[in-house]
């Protein structure tokens, strides 16, 4: 059952004991056999996409939803969207919903961008005149240019995600519904969609994001619900549940290969030959120079971040190690490579160890994801994110991202310089 929720309770999405049955049928003439006979001959399965999901979420909150594919994330936006409808619980929602859940979905092919705006404007509950008021506003955040007056059919998978993302942020919901659309976007258009969203948490929208990138759940979302074959294994704070999350791949990966043996493919090429690629088994942060595993540290201490590695073949795929940190709002604080520092990864395995005494880091929370890359270091073949972010606490009051060396020296002698020579200085 869905419903408004009155502002008393404090919730703009909730959910209750959630689930989603499809009927599954053996043949297609069990399918016109149960519809002859009025339902009285049952021929069909139950498969439970969703069973037993419950979260509650308060206005400007924002979830992420991870897990494998088949897990039911998809399946639980389209319930909440109102495109499905659940088989057993109930869901509340307060505000107007948008979603972007799948590329070109709502759109008519043979129609012009713009008539699409105003379709789906008229299907969200807007009229034409509002759509009207609007539309020069979804263009421009679209940057389609010419192509706005041309046929849908003739866009691009990543033209179509401009367009469908631009009409759902451009209504100005309350509650935004994202599934997983972003991988066909190109740099500079995800960073301003990124950019759009954080704008609306800004002003207190609520935000649903499904992401298999651990990364964007992260930065993005202040919650997180981990979906495991329908139902909910883990739900709480996103760096909980990721970490749980990333856990449960790492383990899930070793029970595969305890079981089948270290001949498990990790890929194949055109002719269907298993290809091993390299990979990250785990990496960790220590004091420098000891056993002590930490993420929480000063401003000025030392550590060192330990990263083991495989590479079953290193002559045909040499790799390099990436490290990154950072901040919470996605800046970049810094990073390091091997490929940067003219080093090389020899072996089939082995622990590189990096080493950063004084950290300048000033006060904050980082994500440090390792990166393993290619010979070139621009192809990457994993991301592996720390079983915790680095936490670091700082007894100083410098601002900034870093603290900087420096000295001061007072009562200096030296003469103001003249400004005659200021002026030819600045005209050099």
């Amino acid at each position: 059952m869905t419903g408004s929720i009155s502002r008393s309770d404090g919730w703009a999405i909730e959910v209750e004991g959630l689930g989603k049955a499809y009927r599954m049928y053996k043949r297609p003439l069990d399918r016109f056999v149960e519809w002859g006979s009025a339902g009285r001959l049952q021929r069909h399965g139950q498969f439970w996409s969703l069973r037993d999901v419950n979260f509650k979420l308060r206005p400007g909150s924002s979830m992420g939803l991870c897990g494998a594919n088949g897990a039911g994330k998809s399946t639980l936006l389209k319930v909440l969207s109102g495109i499905t409808a659940p088989t057993e619980g109930r869901l509340k929602m307060r505000g107007r919903v948008a979603s972007l859940l799948e590329l070109g979905a709502g759109f008519h092919l043979d129609f012009t961008g713009r008539a699409n705006i105003f379709m789906n404007g008229v299907m969200m509950g807007f009229s034409r005149r509002e759509m009207a008021a609007k539309v020069d506003e979804i263009i421009e955040f679209a940057e389609l240019g010419n192509y706005i007056d041309e046929p849908v059919r003739t866009y691009s998978s990543g033209m179509g995600l401009r367009l469908g993302f631009s009409i759902a942020v451009a209504v100005d919901p309350d509650i935004l519904i994202i599934d997983e659309v972003f991988a066909v976007g190109d740099m500079y258009f995800q960073k301003k969609c990124i950019d759009k969203i954080y704008s609306f948490k800004q002003r207190n929208k609520t935000i649903l994001f499904c992401s298999h990138s651990l990364y964007d759940v992260r930065q993005l979302c202040d919650e997180a619900l981990w979906m495991r074959d329908g139902r909910a294994a883990a739900q709480g704070d996103s760096v909980y549940v990721t970490n749980e999350y990333t856990a449960f791949q790492r383990d899930h990966i070793g029970e595969q290969k305890e079981v089948l043996g270290d001949e498990i493919p990790n890929a194949s090429d055109h002719l269907g030959a298993s290809v091993k690629l390299p990979r990250i088994r785990d990496a960790r942060v220590y004091r420098l120079g000891t056993e002590e595993e930490t993420y929480e540290i000063t401003s000025g201490d030392s550590v060192e971040i330990r990263v083991w590695w495989e590479n079953p073949d290193p002559a045909a795929t040499p790799i390099h190690l990436g490290v990154g940190f950072l901040r919470q709002d996605m800046t970049t604080c810094g990073g390091m490579g091997t490929h940067l520092d003219g080093l090389e990864l020899e072996g089939t395995s082995g622990c590189t160890v990096l080493e950063m005494p004084n950290v300048k880091l000033l006060a904050g929370q980082f994500l440090v994801p390792i990166l393993l890359l290619d010979e070139g270091g621009v192809h990457k073949y994993q991301e592996f994110l720390l079983p915790e972010n680095l936490v670091v606490r700082s007894v100083t009051r410098d601002v900034g991202l870093f603290r900087l060396d420096h000295a001061w020296r007072l009562n200096d002698d030296r003469p103001v310089p003249a400004p005659v020579e200021r002026e030819a200085e600045e005209a050099r």
